[in-house]
């Protein structure tokens, strides 16, 4: 492909992405990122960030990630809640409490309605952890700049425009920094999960959704259902290659469509 057509691949919806009936939310959208971000954070509310507004909400106090998987569920679910539909002063009850994954999916969804070429990226944000020692999983977006020519990193959960540096490693540079013993693996991942088989995992959902079909946190390929000490010479070095077609996914658009249909343990079909 060359890089308009990788550009077109880019602003055309995914299943997951497609608001389909209720594209008309997005008719009076702004265009700037930074207030696209806002708006996003006022229709959803991170898991995380519960405990600070609990005392304003009803009967939705927890984390809604297996309610909704695409952004038209997203969107239904929200006009339910205020018919009003996208908008500014939508009440911390109406909202929905859900995960980076689907704060990137609807920042993804706003800008292919105005044919904005963006995809989600996931991987792991070191500035998520106190005192930024160790990387925390987290999915971001990356939006294709026209006037500078370039992918802007965007994350509409904290939101951040124009993520810098290493804040934000994707999973294939962590994949490969810890096959390298560049850095120590359990530094990455969340909670009480830590580990090889994290980055294994996010380089398998990065993978999925630079494709085009952006996965749940518990939808596992069959590679990621084996230990990491279970995997073969063959799988690692095939995971070593997507890690490094990723890291240059306009270039190698074509190499890493051809690596998943020709792998089927990389495939998620559920």
């Amino acid at each position: 492909m060359n890089k308009s057509q990788v550009l077109q691949f880019y602003t055309e919806y995914t299943p997951n992405t497609d608001p389909f009936s209720l594209g008309y939310l997005f008719d009076e959208l702004p265009d700037d990122l930074g207030e696209l971000c806002k708006l996003i954070k006022c229709q959803l509310i991170h898991p995380a960030m519960v405990k600070k507004v609990r005392h304003l909400l009803t009967s939705y106090t927890k984390n809604e990630d297996e309610q909704f998987y695409t952004v038209q569920d997203m969107l239904e679910a929200l006009v339910e809640r205020n018919a009003n539909g996208i908008i500014g002063e939508r009440l911390p009850r109406e909202r929905l409490i859900v995960s980076c994954r689907f704060h990137s999916l609807l920042l993804i969804s706003m800008l292919r309605s105005k044919g904005v070429p963006v995809r989600c990226r996931v991987g792991f944000a070191r500035y998520l952890s106190e005192h930024q020692l160790k990387y925390i999983d987290h999915w971001i977006c990356e939006v294709w700049s026209e006037g500078e020519a370039r992918w802007i990193r965007v994350d509409p959960d904290i939101g951040i425009v124009d993520l810098q540096g290493d804040d934000f490693l994707e999973a294939g540079v962590a994949w490969l920094m810890a096959r390298d013993k560049e850095i120590n693996p359990q530094l990455f991942g969340v909670k009480k999960s830590w580990g090889m088989h994290y980055i294994r995992n996010n380089l398998c959902y990065d993978l999925h959704a630079v494709l085009g079909q952006e996965l749940r946190y518990w939808d596992y390929p069959p590679i990621c259902q084996k230990g990491i000490d279970e995997l073969d010479f063959e799988e690692l070095q095939l995971l070593d290659e997507v890690s490094m077609y990723l890291q240059d996914p306009d270039a190698n658009l074509e190499e890493l469509q051809a690596l998943f249909l020709e792998n089927e343990f990389l495939q998620f079909k559920g």
